[in-house]
């Protein structure tokens, strides 16, 4: 009976261990599984950032090539870019809507030359200044649709803009936000006039 007895008790003893080693086998196998979760997780917003950083480059660079055909006169690559129902808005002089004029063909001397050009997903902002007496300073924002071309166009002459991005939850819910830091507006982008220590001008804010 005694020999039984160590028997069953290194029996039991040996499916005592064999549980431990296969809970601690669960335990790891969980984690590695943990762990590769979390890596595909960061991998794929790493990849989102990455895809969305290359689409607002993609939308910069096309911008850019539109004040180049405007400039050199091809308006058969300036219309390539740009929708056909393109929405138009102004803020500023009537007298100096002069983009408008060469969107539409009218003859136009005025030369845009953006000093910076910055995209923000599917907003690109472009900023510029004549180097003539009138000392004018414009800004474009610029919307570029989900197949590639120009679906909007913002411009404001002698205008002061801020670019604001609104909240997630701002955005998605008609309801008003709680008043906490992250249901508001960041600032995205500011107009860099030089002489805005010494020259003020009317203020708009743009949401997007």
């Amino acid at each position: 009976m005694a020999i039984h007895h160590q028997a069953d008790r290194s029996l039991i003893g040996a499916s005592r261990q064999e549980l431990a080693n296969q809970k601690q086998q669960g335990s790891e196998a969980a984690a590695r599984s943990a762990s590769a979760s979390a890596s595909s997780e960061l991998a794929e917003l790493d990849g989102g950032v990455v895809a969305e950083d290359q689409d607002a480059n993609n939308n910069k660079f096309l911008v850019l090539g539109l004040y180049e055909a405007l400039n050199a006169g091809d308006a058969r690559r300036a219309q390539e870019l740009l929708a056909p129902d393109l929405e138009w808005w102004f803020h500023g002089p009537p007298a100096h809507q002069h983009m408008m004029r060469l969107l539409t063909g009218e003859a136009s001397s005025f030369v845009f030359s953006p000093r910076s050009v910055d995209a923000f997903g599917s907003t690109v902002i472009a900023e510029g200044t004549t180097d003539d007496t009138r000392n004018l300073y414009w800004v474009h924002a610029w919307t570029v649709g989900p197949d590639g071309v120009i679906t909007q166009l913002r411009e404001y002459f002698n205008t002061d803009l801020t670019v604001t991005r609104l909240s997630a939850i701002s955005a998605a819910s008609p309801a008003p936000a709680p008043a906490t830091t992250s249901s508001k507006p960041k600032c995205l982008w500011q107009s860099r006039r030089a002489d805005r220590a010494h020259k003020s001008l009317p203020g708009l804010v743009l949401a997007i």
